[in-house]
């Protein structure tokens, strides 16, 4: 596959890559951004503690993230930011796998069962039989954002990323709401939604690689 010029891609979107010095902002991000997410409020039932356990989640899978080939897009002042593993990242050794689950065991503690559940399962539902392809995992705005089309400028950017290598783009939306713009933004439902124990659906998304000529 050809090399990216990611940050040249990213502003055609008005994005760019974050720096893992900037971490913290990241993490803010999705620490607003999730509170209400069902799929977070599966995981952290708690209203009370939920903002401080999704700070630590997710501070450890941005470290996770940086640590093993996948990166991080942000709009003009964290107003948005999405996670993703180009392809060549997007398989992980088991071993590596493993670790992060014991990072997240260590950061949340009591709290880091259905952390664990959710992760592995993404894991063993993540499609092996598709072509090179790169994977979203996590797209978030601020609240005083959302709504405003950020994460679509996200969606985009990955996607025109995915398009200069002729590669694909996979996901997991975590709301009807979500897989409602997915889909019109190319994206397609990719088998059954996964279900989590009394909790909300997860609706696996795939785009196929460009064809060359202008589709997908």
């Amino acid at each position: 596959m050809k090399v990216i010029d990611v940050a040249d891609t990213a502003a055609d979107f008005s994005c760019r890559p974050a720096s893992p010095d900037r971490q913290d902002d990241i993490v803010s991000v999705y620490r607003q951004a999730f509170d209400k997410d069902p799929v977070f409020q599966w995981l952290f039932p708690d209203a009370e503690s939920r903002p401080e356990l999704i700070e630590q989640f997710f501070t450890v899978m941005v470290d996770h993230t940086f640590a093993h080939g996948g990166a991080v897009l942000e709009t003009r002042e964290f107003g948005a930011v999405s996670m993703y593993f180009p392809p060549d990242a997007v398989a992980q050794p088991k071993a590596e796998n493993e670790r992060l689950l014991d990072a997240l065991r260590d950061a949340l503690g009591e709290n880091s069962g259905r952390s664990i559940h959710l992760l592995t399962m993404l894991d063993e539902h993540h499609p092996h039989d598709v072509p090179p392809h790169y994977y979203g995992t996590f797209v978030a705005a601020r609240p005083e954002h959302q709504g405003g089309g950020l994460g679509t400028r996200l969606k985009k950017c990955l996607f025109a990323l995915a398009d200069a290598e002729r590669a694909g783009a996979y996901a997991e939306a975590s709301s009807t709401r979500n897989l409602a713009l997915y889909e019109r933004l190319g994206q397609r439902r990719r088998g059954p939604a996964l279900t989590l124990p009394d909790g909300p659906p997860i609706f696996p998304i795939w785009r196929p690689p460009t064809t060359g000529q202008g589709g997908s």
